[in-house]
């Protein structure tokens, strides 16, 4: 065989080779192509006139520039989300009516990122109950928010902060939960309906951009004359009743 038959040869060679390794490359990057949801937690309880606060954390590998998002329940109900790009992370809410009263709510989201689609449900189960005790939570709250301002400007939470309040615990429990909402913050009150000095409260933030709570503090008894605010280790999950 000619030199430059050889040669001919040679570079058919590389050519086939680099086409393959090519390839493979290739089905390597679509096969590692990653878009999964999953709802935190995936069954709350709730009651008529309240909000059913979900999150929906997302484990995807690509970088979520546009997407498109489905939300689903098996009978009418309001919704709404809100979607945190830095995380990424969405929070879902559904508003439970009288008419909800006694039903089993099943929530789907449908998150489409190009060519990647992941899907998850919930479920919220709406009971007939009310909360007359909002005045006397506000007020352990406003403890909190005055240590945080004092304490942690950095947070921006004080006494002109906007908060929605929401009641995070239909049914008899030992424990009391309330939950607040500003455009930045979720806030968690926690109280033991328990005569002192075990009547302790605690409340946890968690910015709403993330997942898990990243303050936390205790007042040891609340019914005492000393209020004193403790920092105190935040729960790794936030809550809410199942």
């Amino acid at each position: 065989m000619s030199a430059s038959k050889r040669l001919s040869v040679a570079i058919v060679l590389l050519i086939v080779i680099f086409s393959s390794f090519a390839a493979v490359l290739i089905y390597l990057n679509v096969g590692s192509a990653r878009l999964d949801i999953s709802f935190i937690p995936d069954r709350l309880n709730s009651s008529p006139g309240e909000i059913g606060w979900f999150l929906v954390e997302i484990d995807t590998s690509e970088e979520i520039t546009t997407y498109e998002l489905d939300i689903q329940t098996n009978t009418s109900i309001d919704t709404d989300y809100v979607y945190w790009p830095q995380t990424p992370l969405l929070e879902v809410f559904l508003y439970p009516n009288s008419s909800h009263i006694d039903t089993c709510i099943e929530v789907e989201v449908t998150l489409s990122v190009g060519d990647l689609i992941a899907h998850d449900s919930a479920f919220m189960l709406v009971w007939n109950w009310t909360f007359d005790g909002v005045e006397e939570v506000i007020e352990k709250r406003d403890v909190f928010i005055d240590y945080l301002a004092a304490n942690h400007p950095e947070l921006g939470i004080n006494e002109t902060t906007s908060w929605t309040p929401i009641f995070n615990c239909a049914g008899i429990l030992i424990v009391g939960h309330y939950l607040f909402k500003s455009s930045q913050w979720e806030m968690e009150i926690a109280w033991h309906v328990m005569i002192q000095p075990y009547d302790w409260v605690q409340v946890y933030l968690r910015p709403r951009a993330e997942i898990q709570p990243s303050w936390a503090g205790e007042i040891e008894s609340w019914s005492t004359d000393n209020q004193t605010i403790m920092e105190i280790e935040p729960p790794a999950e936030i809550y809410r009743p199942m």
